[in-house]
């Protein structure tokens, strides 16, 4: 029989995102996720345990780098920069490993945007040329938007004022 992975001197009731769980770790977890911030996506992820009496408990912060590597695929750094299903929710972490792009007109559909504090990220969503500027494309940018309250869709050029990175 399966034991908790965060008590192993209990019985595991089932597993929660690949992890065996307690019946309490259960029941944390699941009041743990409902205090995920609302913009948070996926919320079922975005949470740890913090040991003592705090247990499960959301991770601080927003979710911007947390959205991109769902999308993406990346499961970078530690345990520390990870959601339960390991996928990386610091940007700094999350861009380790990327090649920056270094012209605007060379941005494509799927690059990750990093704001220039690399504290917010994003991914471009649509990429359209202007022949009158062929060095400024409109680029849009989706991202998990703390301001916003969800996953919105923006333009780099007026949102993010034109400022900040891309990445891939």
């Amino acid at each position: 029989m399966a034991k908790c992975s965060i008590h192993p001197g209990s019985t595991a009731v089932g597993k929660v995102n690949g992890v065996d769980v307690c019946a309490p770790c259960k029941a944390e977890l699941a009041a743990a996720v409902t205090q995920v911030d609302k913009h948070v996506d996926p919320k079922d992820c975005f949470v740890w345990y913090e040991g003592g009496k705090s247990g499960w408990q959301p991770i601080p912060g927003t979710g911007c780098a947390h959205w991109v590597s769902h999308q993406r695929g990346y499961k970078r750094g530690g345990k520390g920069e990870q959601c339960m299903l390991g996928y990386t929710f610091r940007v700094k972490t999350m861009l380790g490993g990327l090649s920056e792009v270094k012209k605007l007109a060379d941005v494509k559909v799927n690059d990750v945007y990093a704001t220039p504090s690399k504290d917010h990220t994003g991914l471009v969503i649509k990429v359209v040329a202007d022949k009158a500027k062929p060095d400024e494309p409109k680029i849009t940018i989706r991202h998990d938007s703390s301001a916003q309250g969800k996953v919105a869709d923006n333009e780099f050029a007026t949102y993010f004022k034109g400022k900040g990175s891309f990445w891939r």
